[in-house]
């Protein structure tokens, strides 16, 4: 009796391609599980350009260009760290003279000519710690109002006359003629001066004058010039100050009122907008709206930032600030969000500490000049190189943790295709387990040839510039 068997045939598995590419951005707001793949939870000093990653925003040498020829902006010499920057106009019956004033860890001010060549930090003097400077016309003379420990001076290119011994101020701007300030001795009032005059702080109806306000917000902050108005940032919140000649007719508005604190020095007029960080997230402000914006990485924001700075040029809103991200840098800031007002979106450049911005659109020279002090202690100009100095930026980019949209299925991972410019590597985590791969330059074809459940992809290159056009899984799906 001859028996036949049926012989069952192995199951033909379902091959599919996931492309990892279009790169979209960050998102760290929505669950690992459900973000798209060209989406990451984290990424940095990469940027999202055209659906590819390039290279991220760096620091590289800034010149002052001009008919005569160029002349790189340098220390030249001094070895002092630039804490702040403030710039100013001189307008002479023949030229204009562009004026860059930076303040030094030594205490001293440095001058600097932003339209001449062969221009350099020259010291100005000391004359205590600085807290702001605002430009300012004092009899029919241009300059720069400044602040510090020691009074309220006029600067006009080397010469510092001192305005008032008495006046310690944190903040002040310019409005209506009248200067409004923060004194250093009761910063829960603002103070403002006689018309024309900030060498007169008088209380009177017909000279300066103060308004008080309670404790509610907390300390007055910053006080800006803005769409007609001032506005008063508070530790807590936002008021509006509509200021006419006469002081009977000021009146005050409460525009909004937070349990977060904001933090002074990322505050930032930003065309017809305002915008501002604090322990709560990051703002824009129209004079009358406040809505929340960069909600996308608020998560990877450090509760403290004790040192965050923004400066606004050319439509972006750059943010120095800390976040919580691997780092080989403590405490001050170790990361630069450049926020696209008219994209609405944002990179990161990480690892990098800025000490100090001021936006330069000039003629001569355009863009954000920086003093960053790791991981060099450099100035130059922010701009999409991938370095900092000559020391090139770690690019790291990953996927969010993925079942593919496949959980009910046996998976196989068979091949990770990369097409790159520069040398780096391609680490999968499967199921927890980590593999890495070395990727050249050119076209990767990675055999990997290993079953999951979860996995997730991460591309790390350290060259400056590295880019990925082309990331791609190809996979095998059994059924259940």
């Amino acid at each position: 009796m001859i028996r036949s068997y049926a012989m069952g045939s192995a199951p033909v598995p379902q091959r599919k391609k996931y492309v990892l590419s279009t790169f979209k951005g960050v998102n760290t707001t929505a669950a690992e599980e459900i973000l798209p793949l060209n989406y990451s939870p984290k990424s940095y000093n990469f940027r999202f350009e055209k659906g590819i990653l390039s290279p991220g925003y760096g620091v590289e040498a800034g010149y002052i260009k001009t008919s005569e020829g160029q002349w790189e902006i340098k220390r030249r010499g001094i070895s002092v760290k630039f804490l702040k920057f403030f710039r100013y106009t001189i307008h002479n019956l023949n030229a204009r003279v562009e004026k860059l004033v930076a303040y030094g860890d030594d205490g001293k001010l440095y001058d600097f000519t932003l339209n001449e060549l062969y221009s350099g930090f020259s010291p100005i003097g000391s004359y205590g710690t600085v807290a702001d400077a605002v430009p300012y016309v004092y009899q029919g003379d241009d300059g720069l109002l400044v602040a510090t420990s020691t009074g309220l001076y006029f600067l006009r290119e080397f010469t510092m006359t001192r305005l008032s011994f008495s006046e310690i101020f944190t903040t002040m701007c310019v409005h209506n003629d009248r200067v409004f300030a923060v004194s250093k001795l009761d910063e829960f009032k603002l103070y403002f001066s006689d018309d024309f005059d900030p060498a007169n702080w008088a209380i009177s109806m017909q000279e300066g004058g103060c308004i008080s306000f309670d404790t509610q917000m907390g300390k007055v902050i910053k006080v800006l010039g803005f769409a007609g108005n001032v506005y008063l940032f508070f530790e807590h919140g936002v008021m509006r100050l509509t200021a006419y000649n006469l002081q009977t007719e000021f009146r005050l508005q409460k525009l909004y009122v937070s349990p977060g604190t904001v933090y002074k020095d990322t505050i930032a007029v930003c065309g017809d907008k305002v915008i501002f960080a604090s322990s709560e997230g990051v703002f824009l402000f129209d004079g009358v709206s406040i809505r929340k914006i960069m909600e996308e990485v608020e998560e990877l924001f450090s509760k403290e930032q004790p040192k965050a700075t923004a400066v606004f040029h050319g439509g972006k809103y750059y943010l120095a600030c800390r976040m919580d991200m691997d780092s080989t840098i403590e405490g001050a800031n170790n990361s630069l969000v450049v926020y696209d007002m008219w994209k609405q979106t944002l990179e990161i450049a990480h690892d990098l500490s800025v000490l100090s911005m001021v936006s330069l659109d000039l003629d001569t020279v355009r863009g954000v000049l920086t003093n960053v002090t790791y991981p060099a202690d450099y100035i130059g100009l922010i701009t999409c190189v991938g370095r900092i100095s000559d020391t090139p930026t770690v690019k790291v980019w990953e996927s969010p943790v993925t079942t593919l949209g496949e959980s009910a299925k046996r998976k196989f991972l068979r091949e990770v295709r990369v097409r790159s410019v520069g040398s780096g590597t391609l680490k999968l985590v499967l199921d927890g387990a980590a593999h890495e791969y070395a990727l050249s330059d050119g076209l990767n074809k990675i055999k990997v040839m290993r079953p999951f459940d979860k996995m997730k992809v991460g591309l790390r290159f350290a060259e400056a510039g590295s880019t990925v056009s082309l990331a791609e899984l190809t996979v095998d799906l059994y059924g259940e």
